[in-house]
């Protein structure tokens, strides 16, 4: 591969380790969230809802065109963070529109591909990821993988039985073909028992990846 994949484990460590750039001001109150307003380097004043109380507020080229955005942190949890972004375009910072999921601890990888992925337990095994690309200023994924316990469901007449074996791991990854979510499976596989070794976490990183680094 041309670039390095982080596990998630050294992944999430990295992001909680980054220094807060910016904290911004409250300014009202939602049900369960902070209003909050932020003054960029340009002077423009942001205005976004976040979980925390002082949520931080990034500068980050995550389009890659040379100039730096802003990444804001709408949710904080214990292992996992969400964003939303505000793009540069010369004169202000703009919204950036996503035909994605949640974006959850962000890294870019190779000056053209942003990666969210959530650390969902069982020391990052268990994972939502998506491999994004910008269409000008929209943000939309190219690949996205599931790894989580194997789920079985049957359906009895009107009634739904779902069950969770959680001895087994079910990991599935798809290249995405259309805007309505159209997804052709790449890979798939099925751990029995649990994985809990650094060589899962590679294999799934190689077939997350296979195709887009080369």
């Amino acid at each position: 591969m041309k670039a390095k994949i982080f596990s998630l484990s050294l992944l999430v460590a990295l992001i909680f380790a980054l220094p807060c750039l910016a904290h911004a001001e409250i300014v009202g109150r939602t049900s369960d969230s902070y209003i909050h307003r932020y003054t960029a380097d340009n002077g423009q004043d942001i205005y976004f809802v976040s979980n925390t109380e002082e949520p931080c507020v990034e500068y980050d080229d995550v389009n890659f065109d040379g100039h730096p955005d802003l990444a804001v942190v709408t949710t904080m949890g214990a292992s996992n963070t969400w964003y939303e972004f505000y793009l540069w375009n010369g004169s202000e910072y703009a919204y950036a529109e996503r035909w994605t999921s949640d974006i959850i601890n962000y890294y870019l990888v190779n000056g053209k591909y942003l990666v969210s992925m959530s650390n969902d337990g069982n020391a990052g095994v268990l994972c939502h990821a998506q491999i994004c690309a910008w269409d000008g200023n929209v943000l939309k994924p190219v690949r996205t993988m599931v790894s989580e316990e194997e789920t079985n469901i049957v359906w009895e007449n009107r009634t739904m039985t779902e069950t969770i074996n959680l001895d087994r791991l079910h990991v599935v990854v798809r290249a995405l073909t259309s805007i309505e979510g159209s997804a052709d499976v790449l890979w798939e596989k099925t751990y029995d028992p649990m994985p809990e070794d650094q060589n899962v976490l590679d294999e799934m990183d190689m077939h997350l990846w296979q195709g887009l680094l080369d």
